[in-house]
């Protein structure tokens, strides 16, 4: 029987699970600004063709990079103090991610107001930061655990 230790992810995969937690945390805060009424208010809330293509364009060149910048420094700090504590499991990131994104649901307001999430509502906002926290740690998870099947060859 083969003792598992635990590892670091390799920097490639650390930084493709960085890229999918800021993708994810992005679509629930663009979410949000759908579900609040915001994202398409000139529209009544039905839109059009092009302001659906706008949305992905939003979401994948304008949001995934401003969150990406809160992401990755506090993603990387979370994966080593994660690993040195030996607490690199599922368990244990789920609700950590889903705190820290709380807590960055603060920071939030003080975005530009051309950003429609410094619009978002308090509860809402919170909500949405929570829970993509949590889903950014699943999918952080997902891409970046190590292969435990590799020490049983």
């Amino acid at each position: 029987m083969v003792a598992r230790t635990q590892t670091l992810p390799s920097i490639g995969k650390s930084i493709l699970a960085l890229l999918g937690a800021s993708l994810v945390v992005a679509g629930f805060i663009l979410g949000a600004t759908i579900v609040e009424g915001l994202q398409f208010a000139d529209s009544d809330g039905w839109p059009h063709v092009t302001e659906i293509i706008l949305f992905f364009l939003l979401y994948v060149f304008f949001a995934t990079p401003v969150v990406a910048t809160m992401v990755f420094p506090v993603g990387a700090v979370l994966l080593w103090a994660l690993s040195r504590l030996g607490l690199l499991q599922l368990w244990a990131l789920i609700p950590v991610a889903a705190l820290i994104g709380y807590g960055m649901s603060w920071l939030v307001p003080y975005l530009p107001d051309i950003v429609l999430a410094s619009q978002l509502t308090s509860p809402v906002r919170e909500i949405a930061m929570a829970v993509g926290g949590g889903f950014a740690g699943l999918a952080f998870w997902l891409v970046a655990r190590p292969d435990l099947n590799r020490d049983r060859a």
